[in-house]
This record gives C-alpha cells, structure tokens and sequence, in this order.
C-alpha cells in the first residue's frame, strides 16, 4: 500500500485539497486543475514519474480487491470469455483475472501514455483509446445476478 500513501500524500495530489472551497462556492475548475494548472490526466500524461505513481498506487489497490472477489466471487466469470478493464491502468487487475480464470482474453483500456508502459502479459491486450470517445466491446454481468 506504499505506492498508494505515497500518490496521496505527494504535493500535486495535497495542494487540490487548499481549492476545495473555491471549487464547493464557484463551478468553474476542478481543484486539481486550480492547483496544477491542468486536469489530473493531462498532468499525469506530461509529467510520466506522476503517471507511474498513479499505476502503481491503482496496482496496490487492485491486487486487494481482486483477489477479495477472486476468492469470495469465482462465479462471477462463469461463462465470460472477454473482459474490457476500462482505465485498467497497467493491467494489474486484468492479469489477476487472467491468471486465475484462463479461458478469459483480457482487454485493457486506459489513456495511450498508460497503456504504452503497461507490461506485456498473455491473454491481454493493452489498448490505447479515451472512454469518452469509444470503448472496446467485452462481455459484461451483472454481479448480483451471479
């Protein structure tokens, strides 16, 4: 969990904090944009030592959550044959669910600088793309339903 106190403890992500008010009483910029001049993304995208600490600090959540639905959910991916982890970041989270359910192709979908430093890993594809424009296409569930 290093990675994740690291990425919340770092000026950058600290400094939004001091423009929260400005942004609760005006709807103008995100206190992010206030305090660093630019959206999280766009930041991250030019400044690649923020981007890793954000992979990495995503990474560590993953590796907590997938593995608690891994264990606690298998039948989740009963039947699944392709997942999109849309903002899969580096692939954490997909190469868990690929690993343990093999019949599973795995499709990572985050900003092009992300996915450009993402690990090659067996049975994932690593797409570049914005979700605002067009997603890949997977099979999706509904996990109460499982």
């Amino acid at each position: 969990m290093a990675a994740l106190i690291l990425l919340e403890s770092s000026p950058v992500m600290l400094a939004p904090w001091h423009s929260l008010s400005a942004r609760v009483l005006d709807s103008g910029n995100s206190p992010f944009e206030t305090a660093n001049g630019k959206d999280i993304w766009s930041y991250a995208e030019e400044n690649p030592g923020h981007s890793k600490l954000i992979d990495e600090a995503m990474a560590c959540d993953a590796r907590v959550a997938v593995r608690a639905l891994i264990e606690g959910c298998p039948r989740v991916f009963d039947g699944i044959k392709s997942l999109v982890d849309v903002g899969g970041g580096n692939g954490t989270a997909l190469s868990m669910l690929v690993k343990e359910f093999p019949w599973m192709h795995g499709i990572n979908f985050d900003l092009p600088h992300v996915v450009a430093v993402a690990p090659k890993v067996d049975g994932i594809e690593n797409v570049g793309g914005d979700m605002f424009e067009c997603v890949p296409k997977g099979m999706m569930r509904n996990a109460y339903k499982s």
